[in-house]
């Protein structure tokens, strides 16, 4: 019976997802805001969000672990959901999920090779691509509060708000990521394939992001009762909009 409720708790949540969704963000900035101009600036900032966010998602259990240490208390089921799918989405941005599925065990030791695996070093050598030089990552004032902020939702002790966080982030980056793409495929004339880091979470005929969803979407059925869904879908909206809203604003950075 419980089982049953939970479903059909995460089938309304994602449906009113989708509502929210189709309503107040329907087009994202990066169809419209990014430029010849700007891109630059633009995948300066989207480069450190990059970089930062699985130190950011790791980081986010000390917070939760700290807490149960101060307070005497066990390690509850919802702490160990949103660790266990966080430590994927970090070992998967590292590089090391796809080490594990090309090789197998017996790769493992090549998780060393940094330059290699990990997502924001692929997206670095995607944007020398671009512009034919080094680009580093700019941590402007702008990404540093939104990271910040990030921060603060992913490690908070309100399991609800942690999990809408988490979830929020992960169906924003399929769409930012996809949108990003075309963007930068109309701006330069170059084989959009040619860009690994995009094709790897939303290309090809097996792409990554659609996974990362479903798989932080399944939190909701764990860690959301039925009396939740309104707190719920307002702390989604409030994450959602973060991410949504940094997008455009470093669009607009001089």
């Amino acid at each position: 019976m419980l089982l049953t409720e939970n479903l059909q708790t995460g089938e309304q949540i994602h449906k009113e997802i989708s509502d929210i969704l189709s309503q107040k963000f329907e087009v994202h900035p990066f169809s419209r805001g990014v430029t010849l101009e700007n891109l630059e600036i633009v995948l300066k900032n989207y480069l450190a969000m990059s970089q930062a966010f699985p130190y950011l998602q790791a980081g986010s259990q000390k917070e939760l672990i700290f807490d149960c240490i101060d307070k005497d208390t066990d390690v509850n089921e919802h702490i160990e959901i949103t660790s266990v799918v966080g430590n994927f989405l970090c070992w998967d941005e590292t590089g090391g999920h796809y080490i594990l599925l090309k090789h197998g065990i017996t790769g493992l030791p090549i998780i060393i090779d940094t330059k290699q695996y990990f997502h924001s070093n692929l997206l670095k050598k995607d944007i020398q691509v671009i512009f034919g030089k080094v680009v580093e990552p700019s941590y402007s004032q702008v990404t540093r509060e939104y990271l910040y902020n990030l921060y603060q939702g992913l490690s908070s002790l309100d399991s609800i708000v942690r999990c809408a966080s988490m979830v929020a982030f992960e169906i924003h980056a399929g769409q930012m990521i996809d949108v990003l793409w075309q963007s930068i495929s109309a701006i330069f004339p170059l084989q959009k394939d040619s860009l690994f880091y995009f094709r790897t979470h939303v290309g090809g005929t097996d792409p990554a992001e659609p996974y990362h969803i479903q798989m932080t979407s399944r939190m909701i059925e764990k860690i959301v009762s039925e009396n939740q869904i309104g707190d719920f879908l307002k702390a989604f909206e409030n994450a959602y909009a973060l991410n949504y809203f940094w997008c455009r604003d470093i669009t607009k950075i001089q």
